[in-house]
């Protein structure tokens, strides 16, 4: 959701989304949910510049694609459509 509430706000103001059930999830996706938190502390602690997911997409894809005017060509799926 964070990433297309950026979209939303950098790109596309009248972008709208729903989240699928998890009914609807596990019709799609063939493995079952994993949460896995992944740490970033050893690739921070190696790279100290590098940007964080958030701020990278904002930099490198939103703020050009602004700048240039664009955004994408959204298709809106049906649940359960791949």
């Amino acid at each position: 959701n964070e990433v297309l509430q950026l979209y939303k706000d950098y790109l596309h103001p009248d972008f709208t989304w729903s989240n699928f059930s998890v009914e609807e999830q596990a019709f799609v996706i063939k493995a079952p949910r994993s949460n896995n938190t992944l740490s970033h502390g050893k690739l921070r602690a190696a790279f100290p510049g590098v940007l964080g997911i958030k701020e990278a997409i904002i930099m490198y894809v939103l703020e050009p694609n602004k700048a240039a005017g664009k955004r994408a060509d959204i298709k809106k799926l049906s649940p359960g459509e791949p």
